[in-house]
């Protein structure tokens, strides 16, 4: 009886050991994080620099996916607004084959300092991914469509639009990444009077939804109204990033 006993047991402890563990929760198709980044410095002169950040992917493991991010820029020195710029960006991507994708794309700007109330581009083009790893990512694009733009001294204008891209990721480790992007976008009715945009960054995860993001961009407009105008102006930024 007892010899029966034993047998039983060790063939059940037998069947739950030879059980397979719980699978991993499959990973999720919507992330996103929000962040916000505040400097101060005193002395000669008062300085006040804030920031506000999101982005959101949407990638359902199909040929579709989905991202979008906006960024909202503000700094003042001695009490005078010095910066106040805002941008997003929203584009859906399908891929074509293992290197090429079609993709459609809205981009936002924002900047009372260029005389900009606000400059809107809907897109629509191809691109080829150069470098495809687990840890690094090459694309170049490229696309046309529209521009509405309406200046704060010469009101609203519209033309068609040519738009050209190159994005740049690597993955240091599990833990940070290196981002770099350069955008220029012409008007077809005067193809020198362009908007040109570059921004690198570096973000490294203090937490398990947390990040700390270092950032820097640079805008450039070739003809801005009034011509008086600086052409280009640049930001250098860090944010905490709350990932979702």
């Amino acid at each position: 009886m007892r010899t029966a006993l034993l047998a039983a047991l060790l063939l059940s402890a037998t069947g739950v050991l030879a059980q397979e563990p719980p699978a991993a929760p499959p990973p999720k198709s919507w992330t996103g994080s929000f962040g916000a980044g505040l400097a101060l410095t005193s002395g000669n002169t008062d300085t006040q620099t804030w920031n506000l950040s999101a982005a959101t992917k949407y990638e359902p493991k199909t040929r579709f996916l989905f991202k979008g991010d906006a960024l909202y820029l503000r700094g003042s020195t001695n009490g005078e607004k010095q910066v106040d710029k805002a941008t997003a960006t929203a584009r859906g991507e399908y891929t074509l084959s293992e290197r090429t994708f079609a993709f459609g794309e809205v981009s936002y700007l924002r900047d009372p300092f260029k005389a900009i109330s606000y400059l809107i581009a809907p897109v629509a083009g191809g691109g080829i991914r150069l470098i495809r790893t687990d840890t690094r990512s090459l694309t170049v694009d490229a696309a046309v469509g529209a521009q509405i733009e309406s200046n704060t001294f010469v009101g609203r204008t519209s033309s068609g639009a040519v738009k050209a891209g190159e994005n740049f990721e690597w993955a240091l480790s599990p833990e940070s990444k290196v981002t770099q992007k350069l955008t220029g976008l012409w008007k077809t009715n005067d193809f020198a009077d362009a908007l040109y945009h570059f921004d690198v960054g570096i973000a490294a995860s203090i937490a398990a939804r947390a990040e700390l993001s270092v950032a820097y961009t640079y805008d450039y407009k070739a003809r801005p109204v009034p011509s008086t105008l600086e052409k280009g102006d640049s930001a250098l930024f860090a944010a905490l990033l709350f990932k979702f």
